[in-house]
């Protein structure tokens, strides 16, 4: 096993290495954070089970691992309740931490399933027989193969009859396997491949590109046994961040996570095909998605109300899981709503403030828009909200009352920014002030909705 050291230093610059090494003098663990670089420019993202699968706006490695690092220890417990494609459940692993991973999304759960399971070297050798199987059924093509209907969407005209019947081909072998810990790999290989194809526009040797997925990944997990303590617990939950229900109380040392923008990104849209071919329900993740761009399409400062309420909800299940004194780091960047700039990390300081938190820092970072891990234009920079547990939320994340009057205070202060400085955020694009006038109505709007728009039907 390669030294942790020798570790680091293949993915973090010689500063952050100096700078952990340095927490076990007088500096406290919030007095390195201000030291760290971290905008981690020129340091390795993709190493290891980080390379299985693309996904939108997530964040890179060091931001997880760098908290992992200064306040856990090894053994303890570390949640990220959106977990995206588990990130900070690859770290926790890497460093000996227990975690707990939940998403809405059934994708994300699968792809961070796959990127922290140890699978035995001889279970990897089916996928040689799957392969080789796969390929002669493409030749041969004696399969009577049933073809899902495609979205009417400019992107189904990428797949050809060729290439949809190749997909199906692979879906259908894969269905046939009887090892869990394979079938899920190969899922997940298949799903990265329908990425490549919609993100490249070419999908000219499907099977080759599968192929060289799941070698690579079967390759990667082999090396990734040997930097992972099999006695280190990883547990991913399909689940609502609004209500934890899975998660005890008092239980977690640290969350790491990075919450949906609001206004910035539909993941349904972005999963759509990889969810359609996989067998997965994209409308019902669709209709419960946090902070997309299909709710309120009339008023988007409605939307903002929603997404308010969604998070407050979510932070007062995170204070509840988490134990006294313990650190929550949430990474979320700034959108945009008809010209007005959306400074969320500011609304999620503030509601902190009344359900237990303290809030300890906020941390500006600017965002390499080069590297493939971020794929969203629409986001130049973002921050991490340092928190800290001081005591339990008096409130429940179904205390409508409470959400409805916290979300109201927020649109207001927000409404009289708007007021007095209309087009915070028109990036350069012509707009009338008759146009930017008609913001403030809406925000009245959304403010006399609020009860109406914050409602959350626990499933």
């Amino acid at each position: 096993m390669m030294p942790e050291i020798e570790f680091e230093k293949s993915i973090l610059g010689q500063t952050e290495i100096k700078q952990f090494a340095q927490k076990n003098n007088s500096k406290s663990a919030f007095d390195i954070l201000n030291e760290v670089n971290w905008d981690f420019k020129d340091t390795k993202t993709q190493y290891l089970t980080h390379r299985f699968h693309s996904y939108p706006a997530r964040f890179i490695p060091q931001i997880p691992r760098t908290f992992i690092k200064l306040f856990t220890k090894k053994g303890d417990v570390v949640l990220d309740p959106f977990v995206g494609c588990g990130t900070t459940l690859v770290e926790s692993q890497l460093l000996n931490r227990h975690s707990v991973g939940n998403d809405l999304n059934p994708l994300a759960t699968l792809i961070s399933k796959v990127k922290t399971r140890l699978i035995s070297t001889n279970k990897l050798e089916i996928i040689a027989k799957l392969l080789n199987k796969i390929e002669r059924e493409i030749k041969s093509n004696n399969r009577k193969l049933k073809f899902p209907k495609l979205p009417n969407r400019n992107i189904s005209n990428l797949f050809n009859d060729k290439m949809i019947e190749e997909i199906q081909i692979i879906k259908e072998n894969i269905d046939e396997l009887n090892d869990k810990e394979i079938f899920n790999l190969s899922l997940v290989a298949l799903s990265s491949t329908i990425r490549v194809i919609i993100e490249s526009e070419n999908g000219d040797n499907i099977l080759q590109i599968f192929k060289n997925k799941i070698s690579m990944m079967s390759e990667t997990l082999k090396k990734y046994n040997k930097y992972v303590d099999n006695q280190t617990k990883v547990s991913v939950i399909t689940g609502d961040s609004r209500r934890l229900k899975n998660i005890e109380s008092n239980s977690v040392d640290l969350i790491v996570t990075s919450p949906p923008y609001v206004n910035a990104l539909d993941y349904y849209r972005v999963h759509m095909y990889n969810m359609l071919w996989l067998g997965m329900n994209y409308s019902a993740f669709k209709q419960n998605e946090i902070g997309g761009h299909s709710h309120h399409l009339f008023n988007r400062f409605r939307l903002l109300s929603e997404y308010l309420g969604d998070m407050l909800r979510s932070m007062i299940e995170m204070n509840r899981v988490m134990k006294k004194d313990k650190v929550c780091a949430i990474v979320v960047g700034n959108s945009s709503i008809d010209y007005e700039l959306i400074e969320s990390y500011k609304h999620f300081m503030n509601m902190a403030k009344f359900i237990g938190f303290k809030v300890k820092k906020s941390i500006f970072r600017n965002i390499d828009k080069s590297a493939k891990y971020f794929s969203n234009g629409k986001i130049d920079d973002e921050f991490i909200v340092v928190l800290q547990k001081i005591k339990d939320a008096e409130h429940s994340y179904s205390n409508h009352e409470f959400i409805a009057k916290i979300v109201r205070k927020e649109l207001e202060a927000f409404r009289e920014r708007v007021k007095n400085n209309p087009g915070s955020s028109t990036r350069g694009k012509p707009v009338t002030k008759e146009r930017l006038k008609k913001n403030v109505d809406k925000i009245d709007e959304a403010i006399k909705n609020v009860e109406k728009d914050i409602k959350f039907n626990e499933v």
